[in-house]
Order: structure tokens, then sequence, then C-alpha cells
């Protein structure tokens, strides 16, 4: 059996992976006055308080000028990236009636956890394409072509996260630990990839260790489209489309090889 079955599969059952992303969206936001505005007040208030902080507390980069805006389009992009992978390690365990009384493929659930804060990120992303816009009024930034480049890298981002979130959520239904042991590395990763700094701030005897860390040219590539505004080099093109196959290869055999416990595990 192909290694990606799962892809296959979740795209097959994408109209059920729909349903559980609206289901979940309906869920979190039910009984608040503002429902969906919260994702795009609670990103706004997040921009709000980096820009008065590194204005008036803390002294920038001087080649990373608005710092905000650069730490903002960071920190909104692995917000979803942490949250999709902490997120499928539970979505057997959150979904077990549901995965032991029908015939679903199981692979939907983490493509539904991913999909959920896909949506939280597109619905956050015209606060940050507004403050582009802003800084670039004020001449901070000047947005060019290269940013047409960021879809493609979300893209990329995706399904290296889905495949990733099908190891850990099928890995998850039998130890315990692993829900820990991801909450950790992610802590980790936040400070070993280029969100609060870019990738040439390195210096150069450590650059290759940030190579080896799978989400470093994943944030490299959306600081160049988002704030450099300059095309994504070859070398970071190649290196997300390695650990994108990895991680769907990967993910897919460790699914593939669990996938039929998970319904008595979970």
């Amino acid at each position: 059996m192909s290694l990606l079955s799962p892809l296959r599969r979740a795209w097959t059952h994408r109209a059920l992976v729909i349903a559980l992303v609206r289901r979940e969206l309906s869920a979190r936001y039910r009984g608040g006055a503002l429902g969906f505005l919260w994702s795009l007040l609670n990103p706004l208030l997040l921009l709000l308080v980096y820009a008065t902080v590194f204005r008036l507390v803390f002294a920038p980069r001087a080649d990373v000028r608005p710092y905000a805006l650069f730490l903002f389009g960071g920190v909104l992009v692995w917000g979803f990236a942490s949250a999709a992978l902490n997120d499928a390690v539970e979505s057997f365990r959150s979904n077990g009636p549901l995965l032991r009384k029908t015939t679903v493929a199981p692979e939907v659930f983490p493509a539904a956890a991913v999909g959920a804060r896909l949506a939280h990120l597109l619905l956050a992303l015209p606060v940050l394409f507004a403050a582009i816009a802003v800084a670039a009024v004020r001449g901070s930034v000047r947005p060019d072509w290269p940013v047409l480049e960021f879809p493609v890298v979300l893209l990329l981002l995706c399904l290296a996260l889905f495949g990733a979130s099908l190891a850990c959520a099928a890995l998850a239904v039998h130890f315990g630990d692993v829900r820990d042991i991801v909450g950790n590395l992610l802590t980790l990763a936040f400070f070993v990839t280029p969100v609060l700094y870019p990738a040439d701030a390195v210096p150069e005897r450590w650059r290759g260790l940030l190579r080896a860390n799978p989400f470093a040219s994943f944030f490299t590539a959306l600081h160049d489209t988002l704030f450099f505004f300059r095309p994504v080099a070859a070398a970071d093109w190649i290196a997300m489309l390695a650990v994108t196959a990895a991680a769907l290869l990967a993910g897919g055999a460790v699914f593939e090889r669990l996938r039929d416990s998970l319904a008595e595990e979970a």
C-alpha cells in the first residue's frame, strides 16, 4: 500500500473534513457575542501589543524594521503550526466514539485538526495584510511580487503538518507520553526556528544546525515573501519540498502501521 494513501483518503473524504472543521469552529465560538470576529480581534490586539512594546520598551534590530510586523507574521504562522500539531495529537482520543461507531477513514481527524487551525489563520491573515499595507503607506516596507509565493509556502507547510500529524496522532493513541513530548519539542523548536529573528542573524557556524530544523526553511520563506519581499531562495524551495515529502512518507508509514488498531485504542 502506498505511503501516500492517507493523503489520498483524506482528500477523497474532504467533505467530511470540511464538516469537522465547521463543527470545531462553531463549537469554539458558540455562545460568544462577537463570534468569529475574535479571529480578527485576537491577532489585532497581538499586533498592537507588539507595536507598542517594540516602540516604547525594546529597541529592535536595526536591520529588521518594523520589527513588530516581522514578529507578528512569524508568530501568527507559528501559532497555526504548533496548535495544529497539538490538536492532532488528541484528535483520535477526542473523536473516539465517532471513530468506533462509523466506518469513516481515520485520517480525516488529523486532517480536520490541521484544517481547523488553518481556518483560524486564514481569518487572521487580513490583519497581517492590513498591517503590511499601513507599513507600505508609511514607507517602512515595499511590497513586491514575491508576496505571491506565500500561498505556495503555506500549502507546503500544511502538507508537512498533515504528514507529521498522522504520525503524532497515531502514536499518541498507543503512547500517552507523545502529547507531552510533542508539546515540549514545539516549545524548543520555537526558539531554534527563525520566528523571532531572521535566518541571516544566525552566526555562520550555527547555520548548519538551523537548517537541520524542519521548520527553518518555511519560516525563512515566510519572512522573505511577507516582510523582505524577495523571492524565496532555491535552497529553501528544495528544503521545503524535501521536508514535506519526508513528513508525508514517514507520517504515512507510521499511520498505516497503526491504522487498524486506532479504533480499539482510542
